[in-house]
């Protein structure tokens, strides 16, 4: 569907920056990437947060689960020690202070980790403008199912495990599963794609994009295979293994 594949900053430029802060997304956007990918949370007080975990231990210097915590309390925290101490204050940004950094530079590729906060989600990115240059995505098919409700043009990708490409039968099942829900695309762990399941999906003009690729013979091997999009913690050697395909 695509004569080179997009290229998404996963979690930001977090390979080389702290994952899902500011600073992560300023770097990505140095980059000739066509996307970021960001992950969002609610707090015990209904901030929206850009954060992966369902807790905040492995990233900052606090301990406990996101919707336990205030946002007043989540913003005292250091979200960039833990990658090096020169990342130290860094912190957990809000959803729309992300967004309003990137300001529809790239595409944001929008995980909504918990399908209760769609509503709000949807309703942060029509507040924000943000919807032609937002996707939605989520493990969760009733998250794209809320989202595809409110916003019936909103492009959104029901995100699968390695899990997914056990076998074909399973495979073609979680497509089904992601059409059923209004998805245009889906967004599968590099192990569970094959040239022919991405031919299937292509066939029923299906966008199919895969995480996380961090090593340059698999980021060959997706090329190849004909991927749509690839997400990567460092998303400068993609870019490094096009450029060097294009030759």
């Amino acid at each position: 569907m695509r004569a080179r594949p997009m290229v998404i900053a996963h979690r930001g430029f977090s390979g080389r920056y702290p994952e899902n802060t500011l600073r992560s997304f300023s770097e990505a956007l140095k980059l000739p990437v066509d996307a970021i990918e960001l992950d969002v949370r609610r707090t015990k007080d209904g901030v929206l947060v850009v954060i992966h975990d369902e807790t905040v231990d492995r990233t900052t210097d606090g301990k406990g689960k996101v919707r336990n915590l205030t946002w007043n309390e989540i913003q005292k925290l250091d979200a960039g020690s833990w990658k090096g101490k020169e990342f130290a204050g860094e912190r957990i940004p809000k959803l729309e202070e992300a967004l309003e950094l990137v300001d529809g530079q790239k595409v944001v590729f929008l995980e909504i980790k918990e399908p209760d906060t769609t509503g709000q989600v949807v309703e942060t990115l029509r507040r924000l403008n943000a919807l032609s240059w937002v996707k939605i995505g989520s493990f969760h098919s009733q998250a794209i199912a809320t989202a595809k409700k409110l916003e019936p043009e909103i492009p959104s990708s029901l995100i699968g495990s390695a899990k997914v490409g056990a076998n074909d039968e399973t495979f073609n099942a979680f497509v089904k599963e992601a059409l059923r829900n209004g998805a245009n695309s889906i967004t599968v762990n590099y192990a569970g794609l094959t040239s022919e399941r991405i031919r299937y999906c292509h066939q029923r003009f299906i966008f199919v994009g895969t995480w996380t690729v961090n090593n340059p013979e698999i980021a060959k091997r997706m090329i190849k295979m004909g991927v749509d999009a690839i997400a990567s913690d460092f998303p400068d050697i993609v870019l490094s293994v096009l450029e060097n395909l294009s030759v």
